[in-house]
């Protein structure tokens, strides 16, 4: 009896003892997770703990059943139920936070989140896709999106090409490069022929007004560029491409690392005559030409170091090009010329908590411009004109999950651009901006899922005042499985003045107010997918939307002297559309995707007593674009062929003029392989098959047919053991 009773003290003093829980909180990777909200529920125990910079958590508890959970910002919840007598060690591996269907997106909200629960529209351009095709700029990245128009002045890699979205003006859609605005603050455009296409990993487009999450002039949308990391699973690549008009290409990549460093370095050079074949017009007849003083020569210098939450990378690009006249007159000769270079430095560091994350980014940017034409004579002697900008930025932006179901997101921007140059006043600009949006995620019994957006952003800009907007946008998931979700969208926005708007010698209007908008997007996003069925996947979208843009700046002849032009508030203009994207895969093999919009960009006010111009299209802007793109994939093979349709756009504003439709094809096919610790990629592509004559822009003619090959050969990394 003894014996009994001190077995049961025994056991009763050890229940009463404490033990130890302990552990690990890791990544897939085996990285230690630091900061994670580590939780553990008994019948008469709660505790709570943070992981350290190792990862590790600490408990001390009475023997018993538990539920212990970890939680952290970007990843997905952990919760098991586990049963302790002893002292345990753990280890608690911790899943990156997923996205069913749908794409992982950070421009439309300044976080990651799912493409399909975000209130408007978005495209996303993957590096596949890049590499697939034959793309001589930038501009053959952009000219497959939706609504979106290229201004090509001449179709060479190296001349001036600028994008409009939905109807309305190259100025009132913005540049990013990682997040960080690039637009320039000189003529508010960007010229897609001086962005390096090698060092582009995907590219995220938001089609709405957007000022009130990145400032002005994101009206007519927001295109991010994000560039490559690790160049993951190689450490050397070379490629070497040639083709029609003496079009010649190099470029090397190298990528490695050390210890938690990783680097990935770029380097690339193309060069060409540029002296392409188009048709000229003289009365019903068209005899064959070639464009004259187009020759180009580029190079792009990129280099990448990121560790862990920190990551600096340098940009360098140099281009020398000639300037062609338009084809206004038979065979024009031009002795025109233009060098521009570039150099951007970016900075990013982010740090994470269990329910907050802190981004802070830093770049810088310096470029030069310097034109010359002796062709035109002004005071005895040619143009030699020049565009020095600077611009610095820097932002913090900080993401706050106050429960499972809402989100903060709030952010101070400043930036600082100063600009000089022979055709107007030295000139700067200090803008700070202050933002603040939310996520909140409602699901209410007999009522689908309900994602609110609102936003709102103040910015003060030293040279003209203050501007506040706002947006308020909503996602509602009407159907779960397959996917349909409504989205909608309200927003103000606008556009600054440009340092050439206010500071232009002799034009300049030092007195302009900012352009002002008001956007409304409506759409429906379906998704369905079947991975046993002939479609495994079918996603189609369709979006309405209206822009009034009101104090539009335009440049007119001034009523003190009719040969100045000066640049005025005066235009109210609204711009309108609908747009549908769709995305198929047939067995596994086939990816047939497009789109197609239909506009009216109009304006509507009347500038004189007597305007014709009133309620005419704005010029250089397309009633219509389509695109379509099939892929086929078979092993190793690949094969692409795209079409890309611009409708009739108005070249004078009567609209009494124009220039006529067109259909582009392009087709690109190739193989990739893979022997031991060797790879490569071997690509042959067509431009124009069908040797369509068009022009983008009046008197810039584009070139025919023309044939490109690239082959791409390299090292892939030995894997660690």
């Amino acid at each position: 009896m003894k014996k009994i009773i001190a077995s049961i003290f025994i056991a009763l003093t050890l229940w009463a003892q404490n033990v130890k829980i302990s552990g690990y909180v890791i990544n897939p990777d085996e990285n230690p997770v630091k900061d994670a909200v580590v939780e553990i529920k008994g019948e008469s125990t709660h505790l709570k703990t943070i992981s350290d910079t190792i990862g590790f958590f600490n408990f001390k508890v009475k023997p018993g059943i538990f539920k212990i959970s970890a939680k952290h910002i970007a990843y997905e919840p952990f919760e098991k139920e586990i049963r302790v007598h002893t002292d345990t060690l753990l280890f608690i591996s911790l899943e990156p936070m997923t996205f069913k269907f749908g794409e992982v997106i950070v421009t439309a909200t300044r976080y990651e989140t799912n493409s399909f629960d975000v209130s408007n529209f978005v495209e996303i351009v993957k590096s596949e896709d890049i590499e697939k095709v034959k793309t001589l700029s930038f501009s053959d990245i952009l000219k497959n999106l939706t609504s979106a128009y290229i201004r090509d002045y001449g179709g060479m890699p190296a001349q001036l090409k600028t994008i409009s979205l939905r109807g309305t003006g190259s100025e009132h859609s913005i540049f990013l490069l990682n997040g960080m605005r690039i637009s320039s603050y000189q003529n508010g455009i960007v010229d897609l022929s001086l962005i390096p296409v090698e060092i582009i990993d995907r590219v995220e487009v938001i089609h709405s007004n957007i000022s009130s999450l990145y400032g002005a002039d994101a009206i007519g949308g927001v295109i991010n560029i994000i560039t490559k990391g690790e160049n993951l699973g190689k450490s050397l690549e070379l490629t070497v491409g040639s083709g029609d008009f003496g079009y010649r290409k190099f470029n090397s990549n190298i990528s490695g690392e050390f210890g938690t460093l990783t680097y990935l370095g770029s380097f690339t050079r193309s060069y060409g005559s540029g002296d392409f074949k188009y048709k000229y017009k003289i009365g019903n007849d068209e005899i064959n030409l070639r464009r004259k003083n187009a020759h180009f020569s580029i190079t792009n210098l990129y280099f990448d170091i990121s560790a862990q939450n920190t990551s600096l990378s340098f940009v360098y690009m140099r281009s020398n090009r000639g300037i062609p006249s338009q084809t206004t007159k038979f065979d024009p000769a031009s002795t025109a010329s233009q060098l521009d270079w570039d150099l951007t430095l970016s900075i990013s560091t982010l740090k994470t908590t269990a329910k907050s994350t802190i981004k802070m980014n830093f770049l810088y940017k310096n470029s030069y411009l310097r034109y010359t034409n002796n062709d035109i004579i002004i005071a005895g002697s040619g143009i030699d004109s020049y565009y020095h900008n600077l611009f610095y930025s820097n932002l913090v932006n900080a993401l706050f999950k106050l429960r499972q179901n809402f989100l903060i997101s709030s952010g101070i921007e400043t930036s600082f651009g100063l600009a000089q140059g022979n055709s107007f006043e030295k000139a700067k600009r200090f803008n700070i901006g202050l933002f603040i949006g939310a996520e909140g995620n409602f699901k209410l019994k007999f009522l689908p899922e309900i994602k609110i957006y609102p936003m709102i952003r103040n910015d003060y800009f030293s040279d003209f005042g203050s501007r506040t907007v706002y947006r308020a946008g909503l996602n509602i998931k009407l159907v779960d499985d397959p996917i349909l979700n409504l989205k909608f969208s309200y927003g103000t926005g606008f556009r600054a003045p440009t340092f050439n708007d206010l500071y232009w010698l002799g034009s300049g209007n030092k007195n302009l107010k900012s352009e002002t908008s008001k956007g409304i997007d409506f759409g429906f996003v379906f998704f369905s997918s079947l991975k046993k069925s002939l479609i495994p996947s079918l996603k189609l979208e369709i979006s309405l939307f209206n822009i009034n843009i009101t104090n539009r700046i335009v440049w007119l002849p001034s009523r003190e002297n009719q040969s100045i032009w000066r640049p005025i508030n005066i235009d109210e203009v609204n711009s309108r559309g609908i747009e549908f994207a769709g995305e198929m895969k047939l067995l596994k093999l086939i990816n047939i995707a497009g789109n197609f919009s239909i506009l009216e960009s109009i304006r509507r006010n009347k500038r004189t007593q007597d305007d014709e111009t009133q309620n005419k299209y704005l010029i250089y802007i397309p009633k219509s674009t389509g695109n379509l793109k099939l892929e086929v994939e078979l092993g190793n093979f690949f094969f692409i062929s795209q079409v890309n349709y611009t409708g009739l756009r108005y070249t004078s504003e009567t609209n009494d003029r124009w220039l006529n439709p067109y259909y582009v094809v392009d087709l690109s096919c190739g193989f990739n392989y893979e022997i031991g610790f060797f790879f490569g990629k071997a690509k042959f592509s067509v431009k124009n098959l069908l040797n369509e004559n068009y022009e983008t822009m009046i008197g810039y003619p584009m070139p025919l047919r023309s044939f490109f090959f690239e082959i791409t050969s390299g090292l892939k990394r030995k894997n660690k053991n």
